[in-house]
């Protein structure tokens, strides 16, 4: 049956960091990139129409945030969370989840603080953590099965008494879990008995499997809210990275008062991306029905990719998701170091993956690939894969 995500991809004109910085880095016109978390999709049609009719207006200036936009957000997280918020009261627009991000560091920890995370995750906590003096703490999830968990034993012996700040991936890039509600109760217990407040990025919250849900942490009772930022955009979910516009939610007077301050810092608090506000209400008022379609794509994806691997390459191990474009693939069986196996996919599979080493503990010798491509990119890359390995053990 064919799909709207099934159509060729139109890269005339485009430059962008998953597939032309690529191509031109490696000198292979034949690379295919599964790498840079971005989808091949044309966003949906309301946020193309809703970035014309900003452009048509014709005035670009600072712009007032509307209620409408905090409606979005209201009725959105609702829909999708379950969670019940008086936007105004408790969002604080930004440039992107990952200055989102700064300013809680900047806010609520000193350098030489202490910040758990779990690995593996993406490259930028552990990034973020150190080249801001702060000392990350890595507790890393457990594999169990085809799937992973927290492991919370190890987690009580990551506290002391400079620990800060907790930060949460939720739904969890690269292994694709999206935290239920016994998972993430017991985590925010924890950090509550420890008094650590919680920062989570819930900036793939839009990308669940049919037949899962995406739960909050700080929707499961008002004291966790109170012990909690969330982080959130249009980026992944809707792909629209390159608007560079997020928000927080925290219901915690005292945390958005802190927030806000480091906001200043950067005079991020006077006007916002013109156009980030319009797409973010025209994604969360009108685009449900394309998130629901793109992530039946999405899993049919999965599907397919695993029972080739499993007929053609029964040595390679992919976790089962319930969330994210990602399949996260366990390539140690190959045999080789992670610098031989990112030079295997590069040079002789000619297909770009994101390397797992480099998101922490638990993630070498795996990789991530992007599905969020037409299904035949996905199948060409696989392809690809399968006959190099093979001429690889032929040798």
């Amino acid at each position: 049956m064919y799909s709207i995500f099934d159509g060729p991809v139109d890269m005339t004109g485009r430059s962008t960091k998953k597939w032309e910085m690529e191509i031109a880095r490696t000198q292979d016109p034949t690379l295919l990139c599964f790498g840079t978390a971005d989808m091949d999709f044309q966003s949906a049609q309301p946020i193309l129409d809703a970035i014309h009719r900003v452009a048509d207006l014709g005035h670009l200036g600072y712009p007032e945030i509307q209620d409408s936009y905090y409606r979005a957000i209201e009725n959105w997280l609702s829909r999708i969370g379950g969670w019940q918020i008086q936007a105004r009261d408790c969002v604080s627009t930004n440039v992107g989840i990952y200055t989102s991000a700064w300013c809680v560091l900047d806010s609520l920890t000193q350098p030489g603080d202490e910040i758990i995370f779990q690995t593996p995750v993406h490259f930028c906590f552990n990034q973020m953590v150190v080249d801001n003096g702060r000392v990350p703490v890595v507790n890393p999830l457990r594999q169990v099965g085809e799937s992973y968990t927290m492991d919370f034993d190890q987690l009580e012996s990551c506290f002391t008494e400079k620990t800060k700040l907790f930060w949460l991936c939720n739904p969890h890039n690269p292994v694709g879990r999206a935290w239920n509600r016994e998972e993430l109760t017991r985590l925010a217990e924890i950090c509550l008995r420890h008094e650590v407040p919680i920062l989570s990025d819930d900036v793939y919250c839009g990308l669940i499997y049919p037949g899962h849900n995406y739960l909050p942490i700080a929707a499961i009772s008002p004291e966790v809210s109170q012990n909690t930022i969330t982080m959130y955009s249009t980026s992944k979910s809707y792909n629209t990275t390159g608007l560079r516009h997020s928000f927080v939610v925290t219901e915690s007077p005292r945390l958005l008062e802190l927030y806000n301050n480091s906001l200043r810092k950067l005079d991020l608090n006077y006007g916002m991306n013109l156009i980030g506000l319009a797409t973010t209400t025209a994604a969360f008022n009108q685009c449900d029905d394309w998130i629901a379609q793109l992530m039946e794509y999405v899993q049919e994806s999965h599907r397919e990719l695993r029972e080739t691997l499993a007929r053609e390459l029964p040595m390679l191990h992919v976790s089962q998701p319930d969330s994210t474009y990602f399949a996260w693939i366990d390539c140690r069986a190959l045999g080789m170091d992670d610098q031989e196996l990112e030079r295997f996919f590069e040079q002789e599979a000619h297909v770009l993956v994101c390397m797992g080493a480099p998101l922490g503990k638990g993630g070498e010798g795996f990789i991530r690939i992007n599905m969020g491509c037409p299904r035949s990119t996905l199948r060409e890359g696989l392809n690809r894969i399968v006959q190099a390995v093979h001429q690889r053990l032929d040798r």
